[in-house]
């Protein structure tokens, strides 16, 4: 029989008001997907996309901001290639320079994170640069600093990984390593770009906290509880931080595992130390945050 055979059969059955009016709220659901236009949809792939940028360290969402950041960023991004191209991929062998070069470069890109966005955001400094420079001048250069630093995070990762191949030794098969890797990179980027679209770029720079403030937000408690935030309190500070160990485990890099466990433990110190007495103070919560 077919489809519509079916439908018809089924609509002669006896059944309640309260299952007719299911079966028509699902067929409405249906007909509007499939209604829905391709420029709706494209839209929703659209602010995936600046999503996932927006994580690497450049927000792409607000108009007439776009050029002078996307340059400040590509630049910077130009600086680090050229770097590993030139010095070091050059050497057949991590030199004694390149190895101090990736501690210092880890160790001032945790100092100036995590130490900076204890500082900014959970002492009264924000309220002297917003009271001084006015809080839209004032919040535009703390995105675009947080934002370079989003990406030196990563960047610092990268050479240490570089710097430090292969010092990791477990019983393991060299393939049980990289799939384990593999899989607690791409869990971990799933979920925080799942995290970060849920709530917004605004929170995962945190406006609010740099503004003192609640922000516009689609639920007006200010927390988010659908999305990932259904199955964790906190998937972006927790599983989020999965890739960098993957990271580590696909170069069997000892010191990478080192320092994943370092930046996960710092954030973890800036909930406790300036986001959760925030949230706490201003959303009158007492949970995780939405970021």
């Amino acid at each position: 029989m077919n489809q519509t055979g079916r439908t018809e059969v089924y609509s002669l059955a006896p059944r309640s008001d309260v299952q007719r009016k299911e079966k028509l709220v699902s067929l409405e659901a249906a007909s509007t997907r499939q209604s829905q236009p391709d420029y709706v949809r494209r839209a929703s792939y659209k602010s995936w996309l600046l999503t996932a940028v927006g994580m690497l360290g450049v927000r792409l969402d607000k108009p007439g901001q776009r050029y002078w950041r996307s340059l400040i960023w590509l630049a910077m991004v130009a600086v680090y290639y050229l770097t590993d191209l030139l010095w070091i991929r050059s050497a057949d062998t991590p030199s004694a320079a390149l190895r101090h070069l990736a501690l210092w470069y880890v160790a001032t890109v945790w100092v100036v994170f995590y130490g900076g966005i204890i500082l900014t955001l959970g002492t009264p400094l924000k309220r002297r640069l917003t009271t001084r420079f006015g809080e839209e001048k004032a919040y535009r250069v703390y995105e675009v600093v947080i934002g370079l630093v989003f990406l030196n995070q990563g960047f610092s990762q990268g050479v240490l990984l570089l710097a430090y191949p292969g010092t990791l030794s477990v019983p393991l098969p060299l393939w049980v390593t990289s799939v384990i890797g593999v899989l607690l990179f791409v869990v971990g980027y799933i979920f925080k770009l799942w995290a970060a679209h849920r709530v917004g770029m605004d929170t995962y720079y945190c406006r609010d906290m740099f503004l003192d403030r609640r922000i516009d937000h689609p639920d007006p408690t200010g927390l988010v509880t659908s999305g990932p935030y259904r199955y964790f309190k906190n998937p972006m500070y927790g599983i989020g931080y999965a890739q960098g160990y993957g990271c580590a485990l696909l170069s069997r890099s000892l010191e990478g595992l080192l320092v994943a466990l370092l930046f996960h433990a710092s954030i973890y110190v800036f909930y406790n130390v300036a986001e959760r007495p925030f949230m706490q103070r201003v959303y009158k919560q007492d949970e995780q945050p939405t970021g």
